[in-house]
């Protein structure tokens, strides 16, 4: 498994800037994470940036110190980004809206190359194959669509809720502020996607709330599991950590690739007792 945030994709540009034309009149970016990419890259270089739908109908590039010459010109030379490859598929779309602009010179890139769908593209910055083609656990994760998309990854992940979900509460000994709490808690990383179980540290008398409110935020998943006590007291003196819970749930589940944690030490503590990936979100990272 390989997890790539935001400060990997900027560091993978920063390190193959040299791959990138310097020709190129303005820069076309494949939405949505392709703009990303996109914007990023036409920061570097200061060149005009567009969207691949509005310059497919009519829209002009906007920014850059291109602009002015890009303006006054019929043609011109377009660098076409998308984040990553692995079919081709998103670049022959791409390749099928611009194919009435013989006017302009076209140059395909994606920052990860995933599959065999690279001869699709002329430039690609980082092999990430090694991940995706005959690996054991081919999987290569985003930080920008980990949540949106992978249907079939995330429905594979277990998920944390305090300071994942939502908002880590207040003490919970303050009975009353941590129910009243709990019921709006301020939302943090809602997945887009149905996810494959919730494990929390909550006390399972809180079931019913804690299952509204995933059901207002719109979190579809298919078990919810929740510590068996009757108060925290009980479950203080069972000597069971948040950690030992879930790394002991983590460990016995077949089926589950990764656990997204809010804490970094419980984060490092449940993948010491499950030894399969945990993703840190505090900082941002994946032990394993």
């Amino acid at each position: 498994m390989k997890y790539i945030n935001f400060n990997d994709l900027i560091n993978t540009i920063r390190k193959n800037l040299y791959k990138v034309p310097r020709d190129i009149d303005f820069i076309i970016g494949v939405p949505r994470s392709g703009m990303i990419v996109a914007s990023i890259i036409s920061e570097y270089i200061n060149v005009p940036l567009i969207d691949i739908n509005s310059f497919s109908h009519g829209e002009k590039p906007s920014g850059g110190n291109r602009l002015n010459l890009l303006e006054k010109k019929e043609y011109g030379k377009a660098l076409v980004v998308d984040d990553t490859c692995y079919s081709g598929a998103s670049i022959k779309n791409a390749k099928e809206l611009l194919k009435n602009f013989s006017n302009y010179n076209f140059v395909y890139m994606c920052a990860y190359l995933e599959g065999p769908g690279g001869s699709e593209v002329d430039i690609y910055l980082e092999d990430v194959r090694q991940y995706t083609v005959g690996a054991q656990i081919p999987i290569v994760l985003y930080e920008w669509n980990l949540m949106n998309h992978y249907p079939f990854i995330s429905q594979r992940c277990i998920y944390d809720i305090d300071g994942v979900l939502c908002v880590d509460p207040p003490d919970e000994r303050n009975t009353d502020e941590y129910e009243k709490y709990i019921q709006n808690a301020l939302p943090l990383f809602l997945p887009k996607v149905k996810i494959g179980a919730i494990i929390t540290y909550r006390l399972e008398k809180y079931r019913e709330i804690t299952e509204k409110w995933l059901e207002k935020n719109g979190v579809k998943y298919d078990n919810l599991l929740m510590f068996n006590a009757l108060s925290w007291e009980e479950r203080d003196k069972s000597g069971i950590s948040s950690s030992l819970m879930k790394g002991t749930i983590y460990k016995k589940s077949k089926g589950f690739v990764l656990f997204i944690e809010s804490d970094d030490k419980q984060a490092q503590e449940i993948f010491s007792i499950s030894g399969k990936p945990v993703l840190s979100i505090e900082k941002n990272i994946v032990y394993q």
